[in-house]
C-alpha cells in the first residue's frame, strides 16, 4: 500500500502551530498573527486572559495611565532567568484603564519578533475601545520605542512578586 502524503490542510495547519520564523519573516510570532488586524483581533477578544498577570491595576511608570500588565510564557521565563535579549515570541499585553482605575479603555502591547537587539525586533501596538482606529502600530515604532529603549531589551516592567 502506498504510504498517503498530508493535505494541504494539514500542512497549512502545521505551518501555522509553527509560528513565525527566527528572522520574523511570518507575521506569525509566538502564536499571535502580529498584524494591526491580527492583534485588535487578539486584544478584542482578551486571548491573554490566561496568562500570569500583575494581580490588580496600578500607575504605569511611563505614559499609558492606570494600567494592568500580562506575560506570556516566554516573557515569564526570559525575565525568570534575567535574560538581557528576550526570545523571539515575547508578548506583553498592557491593558490600560480609565484614569480611576475603574474601567478598561484600551491595549498596549509589544512582540518580539526578531532576534538579537534593537527597536526593530519588536512590534509595538497601542489602541483604545471601542473600535481601535488610529492605533500606534508597527516594528520599532518611533513613539513607542522612546520610552522602552530604557528597559532590558525594551521591557520595562518587572513580574509580579
Amino acid at each position: 500500500m502506498k504510504p498517503s502524503r498530508p493535505s494541504l490542510l494539514v500542512l497549512l495547519v502545521l505551518a501555522c502551530a509553527c509560528g513565525g520564523s527566527e528572522e520574523g519573516d511570518s507575521p506569525t510570532v509566538g502564536g499571535l498573527d502580529t498584524s494591526e488586524a491580527g492583534i485588535v483581533a487578539f486584544v478584542k477578544d482578551r486571548r491573554y486572559q490566561g496568562w500570569l498577570a500583575e494581580p490588580s491595576v496600578r500607575d504605569s511608570t511611563g505614559p499609558h495611565g492606570k494600567v494592568r500588565v500580562f506575560f506570556n510564557g516566554s516573557a515569564v521565563d526570559s525575565l525568570r532567568a534575567g535574560k538581557e535579549l528576550h526570545p523571539v515570541g515575547t508578548i506583553l499585553v498592557k491593558e490600560l484603564y480609565s484614569p480611576d482605575g475603574e474601567r478598561l479603555i484600551g491595549h498596549a502591547l509589544d512582540v518580539k519578533v526578531k532576534s538579537g537587539a534593537g527597536k526593530d525586533t519588536w512590534v509595538f501596538f497601542e489602541g483604545v475601545l471601542p473600535d481601535y482606529q488610529d492605533n500606534y502600530y508597527g516594528r520599532g515604532h518611533d513613539t513607542c520605542h522612546g520610552c522602552h529603549e530604557a528597559g532590558t531589551d525594551y521591557v520595562t516592567t518587572t513580574l509580579p512578586e
